[in-house]
């Protein structure tokens, strides 16, 4: 067991690493080449926040695919711990900006950035912790998770395209929703 647990823990500090790098690089990705419509998918295509939490989910849908399984876990356990991990960091991302913008009433990239990984980091540790513990109530967990995770992947492939006409869509400094015109 503490064998599992220390690959558990090494996997998805590794898969932090690389959220973090995916999704600073996804960043730029969509003015980066012409801004490609398709790109939108994956890449920020404005400074929303909405479109800046698509920077922790797509990569960390990556790492969920990807992550080597540790001996006893299946994809459903990955997958099912993302679902919470993944929404752990947006819930962070928002609040944590949200409320340090409206105390300073503006943004710092370098805040901005902190929150960034933290966020990712905090959410690899709900992950951890996922898929570390046993629960009785395992079989609710996994399905909750599961659909969790399948919502979020129905929200962040849809909404950039039909953004909603809230705060979490609008750029602050253009006041633009969704995808810039070209």
């Amino acid at each position: 067991m503490l064998e599992t647990t220390s690959r558990i823990v090494w996997l998805e500090a590794l898969g932090a690493i690389l959220m973090i790098l995916l999704g600073s690089g996804l960043h730029f990705a969509f003015v980066l080449l012409g801004s490609w419509t398709p790109m939108a998918l994956v890449a920020a295509v404005n400074e929303s926040i909405w479109e800046h939490l698509k920077l922790a989910f797509w990569p960390g849908l990556l790492w969920a695919c990807l992550m080597p399984l540790p001996p006893r876990l299946t994809r459903r356990d990955v997958f099912s711990a993302k679902g919470f991990s993944l929404a752990t960091t947006a819930i962070l991302i928002v609040t944590v900006f949200t409320a340090y913008t409206a105390i300073l009433e503006r943004n710092f990239l370098v805040f901005d950035i902190g929150i960034f990984v933290a966020a990712i980091c905090i959410g690899q540790i709900v992950s951890i912790l996922m898929l570390v513990y046993e629960d009785r109530m395992r079989e609710l967990i996994h399905v909750f998770g599961l659909v969790l995770f399948g919502l979020q992947v129905v929200a962040y492939s849809t909404l950039t395209f039909f953004p909603l006409n809230h705060w979490l869509f609008i750029e602050a400094r253009s006041g633009t929703i969704g995808i810039p015109a070209h």
